[in-house]
């Protein structure tokens, strides 16, 4: 099921910033690829949207507990196929692409 326009247009500004930082931080990335929170707050910093640390944090684990995103190493907030979705309808731009290379066995 598609993200509905009203979802988008009620989302609190500090998601929106966030998810919008995706496609602006890293242009080349494959879908799923994960920021930091510290890379997530000097981005933010930067555009001088006033959100701490610590609200980054806690708005990235807010999007974990409903999906559109996956914590890794207590450190990335990788966006699941959800949160994609929701950065290409916030930012208009199309979903980044899923990698083409193939995984890796660990040797024997």
């Amino acid at each position: 099921m598609a993200i509905d326009d009203r979802y988008v247009k009620n989302l609190p500004d500090i998601y929106r910033d966030i998810l919008e930082t995706y496609p602006q931080f890293n242009s080349t990335r494959i879908a799923g690829d994960g920021l930091a929170y510290a890379s997530l707050y000097s981005a933010l910093t930067d555009d001088k949207k006033g959100h701490t640390l610590g609200q980054i944090q806690k708005a990235c684990e807010n999007m974990a507990e409903v999906g559109l995103m996956v914590i890794k190493h207590d450190i990335f907030a990788c966006p699941t196929p959800k949160g994609e979705e929701l950065i290409s309808a916030i930012t208009g731009r199309s979903a980044p692409p899923v990698s083409d290379v193939p995984p890796i066995e660990a040797p024997p």
